[in-house]
């Protein structure tokens, strides 16, 4: 996977790319991704796997989706303090 073997990568902007779900298979090995922006796509589901495993995490940004709930496996993010 082209972006899971940057496993330094602390910040990813995917907003605006008419995105329809999150890339599991590309995110999974982002473990020291600190902010991640998905907002203004069309993202119609968020698979708590795939974002689970992103501990590092702080900022997530899911702003202008399609969203009508989010997975409880995003509650075992401890670092997260901004969720849009």
């Amino acid at each position: 996977a082209a972006l899971g073997g940057l496993t330094a990568l602390t910040e990813l902007h995917l907003g605006g790319n008419m995105l329809t779900c999150i890339p599991a298979e590309q995110l999974g090995g982002l473990t020291a991704l600190r902010v991640l922006h998905l907002d203004r796509n069309q993202i119609t589901e968020v698979d708590g796997l795939t974002l689970g495993g992103l501990t590092a995490l702080s900022l997530l940004d899911l702003d202008g989706n399609q969203l009508t709930s989010l997975p409880a496996a995003l509650g075992g993010l401890t670092a997260l303090t901004h969720l849009y």
